[in-house]
């Protein structure tokens, strides 16, 4: 029996209902698209085949690649700030007791469950140059100079709007790490408390490490979910000043349904899921490479 279930054959009978369903609701709606990307179309016709010339036209364009710069900037800042913190978040959330652990694992997830039109307005409010919170801080502070008109700037929209997106998901970062951290054994802990291990060492030698595949699958979804960063921008900026805070996303809306031009939309919507694709298997391939066991 043992031997029937370890050949080939086996293996692709019991994946084949998984691999048909992903290839029903994933691969083959992409094909159309892709068809799509090799035309000209408006939206309703189909008006004749340019080949590569789409993917030509849509890679030379300035707003393209300003659109990435963006993009990438929200994946930095999702990653290089908001893992970590959200790391600190929940390894404090640990730290405390039962009641003041329930009530921070409230104010936590409570960003995370607001609509993405109410986050936008209350940080539209902070970001307000005349009577906005930051600007009156910075006033107040005898810091006058530091003022700006935080949405409309070239310098100060995107990292302005990055930090709207950060403050939203980094308490359900911090839950999936809390979570994760709850799995590990007591006795781990135990042992290095009687070894006299401080807090850091227990974090750096047992927490963190033992917490790999919670952080691989916490960074494909910090990542994935920083390049597909759309709500916001169209909220607080639409894109402005000019088109300086324009994501991959908001590109490749605008180009399809601003301009009507779909063929141009759908192949960087090809390039989009190319980069997607690239950047899950880079993680996959080189984070977290080895299994451990509790």
């Amino acid at each position: 029996m043992n031997k029937y279930f370890s050949t080939k054959v086996s293996i692709f009978v019991f994946a084949f209902p998984a691999l048909l369903l992903f290839t029903l609701f994933c691969v083959y709606p992409l094909l159309p698209e892709i068809w799509m990307s090799l035309h000209k179309h408006d939206g309703f016709n189909n008006l004749g085949f340019v080949g590569l010339n789409n993917y030509k036209e849509v890679m030379t364009s300035p707003s393209f690649w300003t659109a990435h710069k963006n993009t990438y900037l929200i994946v930095a800042i999702s990653l290089l700030l908001g893992l970590p913190l959200s790391m600190i978040l929940s390894l404090f959330m640990d730290a405390q007791t039962p009641k003041f652990r329930r009530f921070f694992k409230s104010v936590a997830m409570f960003p995370a469950i607001l609509s993405v039109t109410v986050v936008a307005q209350i940080w539209l409010a902070f970001y307000e140059p005349n009577w906005g919170l930051f600007n009156q801080i910075l006033d107040s502070l005898g810091l006058s100079s530091w003022t700006h008109s935080w949405l409309t700037e070239k310098k100060t929209v995107m990292p302005s709007i990055g930090v709207t997106f950060l403050w939203q998901y980094i308490g359900l970062n911090a839950m999936l790490f809390y979570t994760g951290i709850k799995t590990i054994p007591k006795s781990y802990y135990e042992a290095a408390l009687i070894d006299g291990a401080n807090f850091v060492q227990v974090c750096l030698r047992i927490t963190i490490p033992l917490l790999q595949n919670v952080i691989k699958y916490v960074l494909i979804l910090s990542t994935l979910g920083s390049m597909a960063f759309y709500s916001h921008v169209r909220v607080m900026t639409a894109g402005g000043p000019g088109d300086q805070s324009r994501t991959v996303i908001y590109q490749m809306y605008f180009t399809a349904f601003d301009t009507s031009e779909f063929g141009k939309g759908t192949a960087i919507a090809v390039i989009f899921i190319l980069e997607c694709l690239l950047i899950s298997f880079v993680i996959q391939r080189f984070v977290a490479r080895e299994k451990l066991e509790f």
